[in-house]
């Protein structure tokens, strides 16, 4: 495949958010280990269509956000982490967007609360240039050191997936016990707010 054919593809697989894109990342990563891709440019197209990805979400959002707020919202669990992600894009700002942004779904739903709460541009662009450089820079780096340590660009890519993959897992073992532990919180303390004695009069 030529490779300006390579660079499109990976154009239109990272910008638009929750679209699939790990296998080809670290292809591209395996790629640049074994001098067919130039590391660099790689990493410059990856780190900017996804950029440009999150500020039209973040742009759209802004311009149309009563309808998206509604078709977001039809679904509770969807709402609770809009709502979630709103408040602390509110307290926390850039730190917030970047820290989201490696959590399962977080890029666009970072997207989207910056926009419905009217964050910055400026900030906004700062915090997604940040986060998209360090995620493009750990995708495509576990293909390259996978590239590196298998000797070529086909098993350095299945070796890099298999690395992606276990800390993807990881990652969400993570995010899914810290939402059942928040779940149990609050179960507990509506247990205790309702067990409460009725005040006498």
């Amino acid at each position: 495949m030529p490779d300006y054919l390579i660079y499109g593809l990976l154009v239109l697989c990272v910008m638009p958010p929750l679209v699939p894109n790990s296998w080809l990342l670290v292809s591209a990563g395996a790629m640049a280990a074994d001098g067919r891709l130039p590391l660099a440019l790689v990493l410059l197209v990856v780190s900017g269509a996804a950029i440009i990805g999150d500020l039209l979400v973040y742009r759209s959002t802004r311009r149309f956000g009563g309808p998206v707020l509604r078709r977001l919202r039809r679904k509770r669990r969807r709402a609770a982490l809009l709502d979630w992600a709103s408040v602390r894009v509110r307290r926390h700002g850039i730190p917030f967007i970047i820290g989201i942004r490696f959590l399962p779904t977080g890029r666009f739903v970072g997207a989207v609360a910056a926009g419905l709460v009217d964050f910055r541009l400026g900030r906004f662009l700062v915090a997604s240039g940040v986060a998209e450089a360090v995620w493009a820079s750990y995708s495509i780096g576990v293909g390259l050191l996978g590239g590196i340590a298998a000797g070529g660009p086909f098993t350095g890519a299945l070796l890099g997936m298999a690395i992606s993959g276990a800390v993807a897992a990881l990652t969400g073992g993570a995010q899914w016990l810290a939402v059942r532990r928040r779940r149990r919180a609050a179960a507990a303390r509506a247990d205790a707010w309702a067990c409460r004695p009725e005040p006498t009069v």
